[in-house]
């Protein structure tokens, strides 16, 4: 029987929430207004930077809550000639 994946956490909500926020507005059309450098760097600030700090946060925060593998012992040594020792 396969397992159940666990539910999402409230983190991971918030985390693809403000995701897609921050992307939607960064992709507004019209804004900012084609030639304004001053609103463009506002623009940048506003939605860029966020959103590059929301994905790479997120991200370390995500990997810490649910990891994709399993940390080894450090004393167990790994025998790749045979496919099930090489498991932690």
């Amino acid at each position: 029987m396969p397992k159940k994946s666990k539910s999402y956490k409230t983190t991971e909500k918030w985390w693809l929430g403000l995701t897609i926020v921050f992307y939607l507005l960064y992709n507004l059309p019209g804004i900012p207004e084609y030639g304004d450098a001053p609103s463009a760097l506002i623009h940048g600030v506003l939605t860029i930077l966020p959103l590059w700090v929301i994905s790479y946060a997120g991200l370390i925060i995500l990997n810490r809550q649910r990891s994709l593998r399993t940390k080894c012992d450090s004393n167990k040594t790994l025998n790749y000639s045979d496919k099930e020792d090489t498991q932690c």
